[in-house]
């Protein structure tokens, strides 16, 4: 005579689908961990990106406004408004930095060729101010280049 279960093997294939649902319960708790995580850092991330999008925005209308005063001024606060404008400039490439430390390389919220120019005309204006020259022409281009940077944000204001 042989001497077996005769449910021996239905006993076996319920241990198999049991372990089967326990896997997949398991597969569902981690699937449902990963989501949370991935939509708590999505958030995060486009709260970065909105953060650092209107700090650009402010820079930049600043170093606008801080231009058109300095083609109105008299003279006596000129020194004072192009470190103002540099100030602003320079923010802003260190926000395009970090950007493209966060998003990867190439990520910029503004020109920064825009914003190199910006510089060399702030930085011909503080020679020609000590030499005693005329300003008018490079504050014309600094106006004009800030006017760039300032509509490079057009679609976010």
């Amino acid at each position: 005579m042989y001497s077996f279960q005769a449910n021996a093997g239905r006993k076996k294939n319920k241990q198999i689908i049991r372990l089967l649902y326990l896997v997949i319960f398991i597969l569902i708790l981690a699937l449902i961990g990963v989501s949370v995580a991935y939509f708590r850092s999505t958030g995060v991330s486009e709260a970065t990106s909105s953060a650092l999008l209107s700090r650009a925005l402010s820079e930049a209308t600043e170093a606008q406004s801080a231009v058109y005063r300095l083609t109105q001024s008299s003279g006596t606060n000129t020194m004072t408004l192009l470190s103002t404008v540099r100030a602003h400039v320079h923010t802003l490439q260190s926000i395009n930095t970090i950007a493209a430390n966060i998003y990867g390389v190439g990520t910029s919220l503004s020109d920064g060729e825009l914003l190199a120019s910006c510089i060399d005309i702030i930085t011909q204006c503080e020679t020609r101010m000590q030499a005693g020259s005329v300003l008018t022409d490079l504050f014309t281009q600094l106006r004009d280049q800030v006017d760039l940077i300032v509509t490079g944000f057009g679609g976010v204001m």
